[in-house]
């Protein structure tokens, strides 16, 4: 219980809430004369306050105050910080509000085990421990390369939420429709959020989300204030370039783009990946591509350039030229060249493998009696020279 002027105190409960649906607030307030008037707001991270005038109360010098919030179209997102006080105003017009307080805003449709370990604090719901404690070596392992090859100290604490189907994680974080995606980052909260269903593809799937979401949190941290002005293409670049295990349709999806034509240009990848769920994958593979490139080129030193750039507040297109000294559309030339090549060699042995067959069918027998006669006469040379 605070006091405030004039002898008023309010006293805010603990909020209790249901995820995605409601949350209802409570308080006692206190005042040398009725209080007539209550409200409660609330601000979830950086959203805009939003207030509920209290439930009927009987003016008094004491009085028990509530709301209810119901959810419809705004709702806070999952696991931010909600930030919560009350106004009251009493019989003379003196107006009053409480000290701000704080709520994490966890998804508690599940019961969450957890387990800390080092930076990382996992939480998950279905499965054993055995997931749990691969999720946090995971992201042991997995910091220090980050921290080499963007520059940036690891958070202090993060949290991984694991959930335990696709389905749960998308009404968490409302991405239904977008069956590409397996999980989110929320870097400015420190969470990370993942799909991973029980069962013998648990660990690969494990092994895939997990640095890719670490990855884009310690971009955040390498780019900000300004990690909004990073391309799309380099932070999932990145993010699916760092990722243990990648993803084959990824890769499909791209030579099919490049067969087709319909490879998006790398300005078109500067503001966000495509929705589509194939042009998407052909995204992704083109993006770790392109990021490859620029490491194979400039080691870590051209990621980190770019991000100082991008942190500066330079454009798409002016963070390459000054981090690289290229431009976008150079970069993008390079690496649809080095795709063209491959892609040429890929098409000279399809077109010449009957050819290959017929020359090897021929060949070989000769090759084997010439190799079987240079041993033969080996064999008589070694033992020419024991003889002597």
């Amino acid at each position: 219980m605070r006091l405030y002027a004039d002898g008023v105190t309010i006293d805010p409960a603990e909020p209790r809430y249901q995820f995605a649906d409601w949350i209802a607030f409570t308080a006692r307030a206190s005042s040398a004369v009725s209080i007539t008037q209550a409200t409660v707001f609330y601000q979830a991270g950086s959203a805009l306050p939003v207030g509920q005038p209290a439930d009927r109360f009987v003016a008094a010098p004491q009085v028990d105050l509530s709301a209810t919030i119901v959810f419809t179209a705004a709702k806070p997102a999952a696991f931010s910080i909600i930030t919560y006080w009350w106004e009251v105003t009493d019989q003379a017009g003196s107006q009053q509000r409480s000290e701000l307080r704080t709520l994490k805003y966890i998804d508690n449709r599940f019961t969450w085990r957890s387990l800390e370990q080092d930076h990382a604090r996992v939480y998950w719901y279905q499965g054993d421990s055995t997931l749990g404690a691969s999720a946090a070596k995971m992201v042991a392992d997995t910091l220090p390369r980050l921290q080499q090859q963007l520059g940036v100290e690891p958070p202090d604490k993060l949290d991984v939420y694991i959930y335990a189907s696709l389905d749960a994680l998308r009404s968490a974080v409302e991405l239904a429709g977008r069956d590409w995606l397996g999980g989110q980052a929320r870097p400015e909260l420190g969470v990370i959020l993942i799909a991973v269903p029980p069962g013998p593809n648990a660990e690969t799937q494990l092994r895939r989300d997990l640095p890719h979401e670490l990855t884009h949190l310690m971009m955040y941290a390498a780019a900000y204030p300004r990690y909004d002005a990073a391309p799309a293409w380099l932070d999932e670049g990145l993010a699916t370039l760092n990722e243990a295990e990648p993803n084959p349709a990824q890769a499909v999806a791209l030579q099919k783009s490049l067969d087709t034509g319909q490879t998006a240009s790398l300005e078109a990848l500067c503001g966000g990946l495509p929705s589509d769920a194939t042009a998407v994958l052909a995204a992704y593979a083109q993006s770790r591509g392109v990021v490859q490139q620029i490491i194979d080129a400039y080691g870590s030193t051209g990621i980190q350039a770019l991000l100082a750039a991008y942190r500066d507040g330079a454009s798409c297109a002016g963070g390459v030229e000054r981090g690289l000294n290229t431009t976008l559309a150079g970069l993008d030339l390079q690496w649809r060249a080095a795709q063209g090549a491959a892609s040429g060699a890929t098409t000279l042995v399809k077109g010449l493998g009957p050819w290959l067959l017929i020359w090897l069918a021929v060949a070989l027998p000769l090759l084997a009696l010439v190799f079987t006669r240079r041993r033969d006469r080996g064999m008589e040379r070694r033992g020419d020279g024991g003889m002597g």
